[in-house]
């Protein structure tokens, strides 16, 4: 039997992804659960007393800047994940 696995967790890891998470990763990830818990605390009625309706009636007639907003918190989060991994790619050699 050629194909037999060895006996220890050492034997079976596989050496090309037996590397860290990089820190561009890391900081991604742990960013994301600091906002996250921040946007429960902030959007929750239960901590805050914020309800899309109050926001609504509190808003002006003009919504061009929620539209601009809404496309800001979506290119952000999009643009540093896109140069996160940038940054993570290896260089070419040549």
């Amino acid at each position: 039997m050629e194909n037999e696995l060895p006996d220890t967790a050492e034997g079976m890891e596989r050496k090309e992804t037996a590397h860290a998470v990089p820190t561009g990763w890391l900081i991604l990830f742990f960013g994301l659960i600091a906002w996250g818990a921040w946007y429960l605390y902030a959007y929750s009625p239960w901590s805050s007393g914020w309800t899309q309706e109050g926001q609504l009636a509190a808003a002006p007639v003009e919504v061009g800047s929620n539209i601009f907003m809404t496309v800001l918190f979506t290119a952000l989060p999009t643009a540093a994940a896109i140069g996160l991994w940038l940054l993570q790619r290896p260089a070419k050699k040549g």
